[in-house]
């Protein structure tokens, strides 16, 4: 697995020098702004429960390997309750009806953060445990570049709010280690495990196109950050310029 990690290490280099995460520690922005990409992530945060549950599990297997897995996807599957918690706390839990929500959620605009999941699990489908085990690290090596910085950012709001942030704090940072959960001496656990020369170039292929689902997801949640700061813009501008008639007129 030491060449897996390896390759872990050097896409998270690259992941996290996107867009979305220098946007993220751009102090020059107010924190709640740096927020605003966050409904977007509703169809990954939710979808990811399922891709824990019913892709990476597998409770009639013995393999030892894949019992570390199905631990950790009981520590994972359940996140999403945290999300929905920040969002009311950051004032983003939209009062639209269904059909606004759905087209935010399944538009064209959304289709890398659906895709994302669909494509976490074709490519988990007919993996062994050692080379899915691969998967599960550079899933969890994306969560921990996000994460360290959701969590950075979210401390800045807390500050400035008083209001503390669960998905995107302290808490669900806590659980993020950059590894699979919920098993002792995990990284030892994760060198011993032994590859063959076929399963190490799945496996090395799986984590590349992992990061580049995510790379593709956070360019297009970055996008929506920035539509969003300028519809808010425009909103403002076209306030003042109804007052500014309005008082015109009324002269």
């Amino acid at each position: 697995m030491k060449q897996v990690m390896k390759r872990i290490e050097e896409n998270k280099r690259a992941l996290a020098a996107t867009e979305l995460m220098t946007f993220i520690q751009n102090r020059d922005i107010d924190a709640r702004k740096r927020f605003s990409f966050v409904p977007c992530m509703a169809p990954f945060v939710m979808g990811f429960s399922d891709v824990n549950k019913y892709a990476l599990r597998d409770d009639g297997s013995d393999d030892p390997v894949q019992q570390m897995i199905n631990v950790h996807s009981r520590e994972d599957d359940h996140h999403w309750g945290m999300y929905l918690k920040d969002l009311r706390t950051l004032e983003l839990n939209s009062s639209m009806d269904l059909n606004g929500a759905l087209r935010l959620l399944w538009g064209e605009d959304r289709k890398k953060t659906r895709q994302t999941i669909y494509g976490l699990m074709g490519l988990i489908e007919d993996t062994n445990p050692r080379v899915r085990m691969a998967i599960v690290e550079a899933i969890e090596a994306t969560g921990d570049v996000a994460f360290t910085r959701f969590s950075e950012l979210a401390l800045e709001y807390e500050k400035a709010t008083g209001e503390e942030l669960a998905y995107f704090g302290k808490l669900h940072k806590d659980l993020e280690s950059g590894h699979a959960m919920g098993t002792e001496d995990v990284e030892a656990k994760l060198a011993d495990i032994a590859l063959t020369e076929e399963e190490e170039k799945k496996a090395l292929t799986l984590v590349d196109a992992v990061f580049e689902l995510f790379t593709d997801m956070f360019a297009e949640w970055m996008a929506y950050a920035q539509s969003s700061t300028k519809a808010r813009t425009t909103n403002k501008v076209q306030v003042a310029v109804t007052v500014k008639t309005q008082k015109a007129l009324s002269a």
